[in-house]
């Protein structure tokens, strides 16, 4: 009997249900997704703010509702070694109030156009396109009332849309929940309607009777063709703006549809509200959704400051970008200098420098028989061969690897015939 310990075989942990490992190239479509929108955001006068992972527990649950999903089920909840309740931020806009009335933002008759891109975090069942850990670009106008102040956000949303060619793929839905006196109205409507029917109801519906009606229009299971209509909550001065609404769209060329049942999952939510849904197999995805928010601020605050904002969800959007040929990246550099002595680094680094601003440039980074692989490997455009008897000459090889062909180049001219070997090729649209 071998009494040697058996050596135990380490294993290395998985990553957490509902994270993902985002791997080149897809992370390419991220970042590249980031600089259209912020290009977007930047030139329509959006300001970028970077919010903190964590915030106190009771931020939001003072501002979503308490009733909500996700306070009751989703929100990741931790205690610090002093005992305070923190919580991983689950949604943007409630962190975004914190953070302009705690920095005095705040400039009376005048807005602020801010945004940001953040990791959210939400503790439910991972599935297609939604994860605990979630990546959302959000988009806050605060401060600004009034039709003008909305329609400017729809604008966005048909920039966004049309910019990547989404407009035939996507759905937008849309309904107005009125002033807050409106929403008490259609709560009571809502209890009346199912005073003696709460059987009907699912087992959550039955306590949202109780505690917040409105909630009922979020249930995912109750069927909700029989409710009563949210119309009947509403002034002729909203039903006159639901008009200019619809007007609107129709004149930015967006397909939408006006729901009644559409009430969002938060509580804050007052005046329009919205979700843009991509068309996918019979079925629909959210990727994009918001509203106006007009009390917000002084529920948490005590300041009023009407404002409005959306958010999309950046991983259904890459997903769904993923799947498009248009938008297939890889990773080929322009130039490979393929360095064969150690002594022809630093005569690299020099061209690197000089080059860097406009193309990708790299190198191999061990000098080993195997060396020439590198060419298959990375599929570049160029191949620059850097050896002690290329750099001791005049003359510098360069292969085209597209189109197999060979140059002998001056040294003290490299760069400039790279610059102009290439825009020449981008212009031909052979690069």
């Amino acid at each position: 009997m071998n009494n040697q310990r058996q050596k135990t075989k380490k294993k290395l942990l998985p990553k957490p249900r509902g994270t993902r490992d985002i791997l080149p190239p897809q992370a390419l479509i991220y970042q590249k997704f980031q600089q259209i929108t912020q290009e977007i955001l930047n030139n329509a006068g959006y300001q970028p703010i970077i919010l903190p992972t964590y915030e106190y527990q009771t931020l939001f649950t003072n501002s979503l509702g308490e009733t909500t999903d996700v306070i009751q089920k989703e929100m990741f909840v931790f205690q610090d070694r002093k005992g305070r309740y923190l919580a991983l931020r689950p949604e943007g806009t409630a962190a975004v109030v914190r953070l302009v009335c705690q920095n005095k933002l705040i400039n009376p008759g005048h807005s602020n156009r801010l945004y940001y891109w953040s990791q959210m975090f939400r503790y439910e069942r991972p599935q297609k396109g939604r994860y605990r850990e979630f990546t959302q670009l959000g988009i806050e106008l605060i401060n600004a009332k009034g039709i003008i102040a909305d329609q400017e956000l729809l604008w966005l949303i048909k920039k966004f849309i049309f910019t990547f060619d989404l407009s035939n793929s996507v759905v937008f839905h849309w309904n107005y929940l009125g002033s807050q006196t409106a929403q008490k109205k259609y709560k009571e409507i809502l209890q009346e309607h199912f005073k003696d029917k709460k059987e009907e109801l699912c087992l959550d519906c039955q306590k949202r009777y109780l505690y917040n009606p409105l909630r009922l229009l979020d249930c995912k299971i109750c069927q909700k063709e029989n409710f009563p209509s949210y119309q009947q909550a509403l002034e002729p001065d909203d039903l006159s703006y639901t008009k200019e609404i619809a007007s609107f769209l129709n004149s930015l060329n967006i397909k939408h549809n006006y729901n009644q049942n559409l009430v969002r999952g938060l509580d804050y939510y007052t005046g329009l509200i919205f979700e843009v849904s991509l068309m996918e197999e019979n079925s629909e995805a959210v990727i994009l959704g918001g509203g106006r928010y007009d009390n917000l601020y002084s529920q948490l605050e005590n300041i009023h400051l009407p404002s409005a904002g959306f958010s999309l969800g950046i991983d259904r959007w890459i997903d769904y970008l993923n799947s498009l040929r248009s938008w297939k990246f890889n990773f080929n550099p322009d130039i490979l200098f393929l360095i064969l002595d150690n002594s022809t680094y630093l005569a690299f680094l020099a061209w690197r420098d000089k080059l860097n601003s406009k193309y990708q440039v790299i190198s191999n980074l061990e000098i080993k028989k195997s060396v020439f692989k590198n060419i298959n490997h990375y599929s570049p455009r160029l191949v620059i061969f850097l050896g002690k008897e290329e750099t001791s000459t005049n003359k510098i090889p360069v292969r085209d690897c597209q189109k197999k062909q060979d140059f002998l180049v001056k040294k003290e001219e490299l760069v400039n015939w790279i610059y102009t070997y290439l825009s020449k090729e981008k212009k031909d649209g052979e690069y």
